[in-house]
């Protein structure tokens, strides 16, 4: 690569050339569809689904704290009162 008309540059070949920024992983990484798709096999392998809801926020405050003082999880919280209330034997 010359600049103008430099007689007296050599010609350089610009090989390989790098683009700016965190190179390309060819490793295998996924994209995030990937990834939830993923996730949602996993949960599915388990035996689990995803469940979005709206709920006033005291219940939302109340959940949080019995969470806090049981130290589980608000899945398995949410789960258990489900089951106790649309699963018992009527």
């Amino acid at each position: 690569m010359r600049y103008g008309d430099d007689r007296r540059q050599l010609e350089l070949e610009v090989v390989g050339r790098r683009r700016r920024g965190r190179p390309d992983s060819v490793d295998g990484a996924a994209t995030g569809a990937e990834r939830q798709a993923a996730r949602r096999r996993r949960l599915r392998e388990e035996g689990k689904g995803v469940l979005t809801v709206e709920v006033s926020l005291d219940v939302i405050a109340a959940l949080d704290a019995f969470v806090k003082f049981k130290d589980v999880n608000t899945g398995d919280v949410v789960d258990r009162i489900l089951r106790g209330t649309l699963l018992r034997k009527r």
